[in-house]
């Protein structure tokens, strides 16, 4: 691969909200000056892969003939949407598809290499594609950075190519809005998860009262949310929401490969559990062995009496 920094797009899909902040700044570490590419309905139509996959990857195609010297890298959010078209726009564009990817750098010989966990996070696999095209997309919490990366220079709106017409290969009856009750745990600053430790319905009160304190998001990991002790919409890991917030307090949580996975990329993590061998602590910035009900009041307590509450 050429050592002449990539021709990197970026792929915001409007109907979903903006592109994830760790799209901004993986694209950064490619060293290039990106341009996005935005994915909107009123434009392609009702959401079909197949229609934003051609759609997308002849806009891509075109961009690529413009400087035919450097290599491509198209780079997605991680999302349940984005999995579905995003196979189908490197088959059209003849690229390398990587999934889910956590880093990249650039090796001696000037080709990229990208990072991304296999077999449920239990090893980290480094891909070098060989392809010149590249489509990755990018695991929500993986890259993270003390500023706010600035926003692509070059803005480009997706539209159907003159010779395509929008032939959706399904219907769609109808779009029902999920209720999460009011949590927005994928854009919280803080989050105090409840684990199994926690001991009951009756007691999450006391993750929920440091949440309070610290006005954080109440989080939950999946033994919680399967014995009923607070809904679904609170859970965190690979089949929850996957998470990076700037502090991730976990309260007698053990610390499953799937919790791990949905909250790794938080920047400072601590927790308080009974066993000084949980898991959790091999991730924990802080840890705490302790019981949980005695830790979380007296943060709390302290936390309310800085406050003046």
């Amino acid at each position: 691969m050429s050592r002449q920094e990539p021709l990197v797009w970026i792929v915001e899909n409007v109907g979903s909200g903006p592109g994830s902040r760790e799209t901004l700044v993986c694209a950064q570490l490619l060293g290039s000056d990106p341009r996005l590419a935005r994915l909107d309905e009123d434009r392609l139509g009702p959401y079909s892969p197949g229609v934003f996959a051609k759609a997308l990857g002849a806009l891509i195609a075109s961009g690529s003939r413009e400087r035919k010297s450097r290599s491509t890298v198209v780079l997605l959010p991680h999302t349940y949407q984005v999995a579905e078209f995003a196979p189908r726009l490197a088959l059209l564009l003849g690229a390398a598809y990587i999934p889910s990817i956590s880093g990249v750098h650039r090796d001696g010989e000037g080709g990229l290499r990208f990072r991304r966990s296999i077999l449920q996070a239990r090893l980290e696999a480094e891909v070098r594609p060989r392809a010149r095209t590249i489509v990755a997309t990018v695991q929500s919490g993986a890259f993270s950075s003390d500023e706010t990366p600035a926003p692509p220079r070059q803005v480009v709106e997706v539209c159907l190519p003159a010779d395509m017409e929008p032939r959706p290969e399904r219907e769609i009856l109808g779009r029902e809005a999920a209720s999460a009750g009011g949590v927005d745990l994928a854009g919280a600053e803080r989050i105090v998860t409840a684990g199994r430790g926690v001991g009951g319905a009756d007691q999450v009160s006391v993750a929920a009262d440091l949440a309070a304190a610290l006005d954080a998001e109440l989080g939950a990991s999946r033994p919680v949310v399967d014995n009923g002790w607070l809904p679904r919409e609170h859970q965190v890991g690979s089949s929850g929401h996957l998470v990076a917030p700037k502090l991730y307090v976990a309260l007698g949580v053990s610390g499953s490969i799937q919790h791990l996975m949905g909250m790794s990329g938080s920047r400072v993590i601590v927790a308080v559990n009974t066993d000084p061998e949980a898991p959790i602590f091999s991730l924990a910035h802080y840890g705490i062995v302790g019981d949980l009900h005695d830790v979380a009041p007296a943060l709390t307590g302290l936390l309310n009496e800085r406050a003046g509450r």
